[in-house]
């Protein structure tokens, strides 16, 4: 499985992922799940490649959750996202060796997500905080936690 997290712009590398998996699976090849976690403030005028997307999600090669924080009163962040498909994204990473990925600005955002793969360690291994940060820090060390951000 490969889980992405994409917010505004970073959401690009994302769509060249999800474009190779849309490809091998056209080609007949099995592909694990795809799973991408897309933030920005407002989807009327930011949610990019929509349409490419929902065509992916048609074809079941791609599960995406969309966080849209000025589109509501109560502002929701990618963060809140993970937390909510917590159970996927455990079992994606911790029983089927999966990767995660983040992509955006690197003001609060790898921190806030890294918080919300912390309470998803915690729940699903119903751990402390010592060991999930633990966990979270071997993923790093293989490779399975990556994140790429900017200033």
């Amino acid at each position: 499985p490969v889980l992405m997290a994409g917010m505004g712009t970073g959401l690009a590398p994302w769509r060249a992922v999800t474009q190779e998996r849309v490809m091998q699976k056209r080609q007949g090849l099995k592909t694990g799940p795809c799973v991408l976690f897309f933030g920005a403030r407002y989807a009327k005028y930011e949610f990019l490649y929509r349409e490419e997307f929902e065509g992916y999600m048609k074809e079941g090669v791609l599960q995406m959750h969309t966080a849209f924080s000025r589109d509501q009163a109560r502002k929701v962040y990618v963060q809140h996202r993970i937390v909510e498909a917590g159970e996927d994204v455990a079992r994606y990473m911790l029983r089927e060796n999966g990767h995660f990925y983040v992509c955006g600005s690197a003001r609060q955002v790898p921190e806030d997500i890294y918080c919300a793969m912390k309470t998803v360690i915690m729940a699903s291994e119903r751990c402390g905080e010592e060991e999930a940060e633990a966990t979270l820090s071997n993923l790093k060390m293989e490779g399975r936690y990556t994140v790429e951000a900017w200033s």
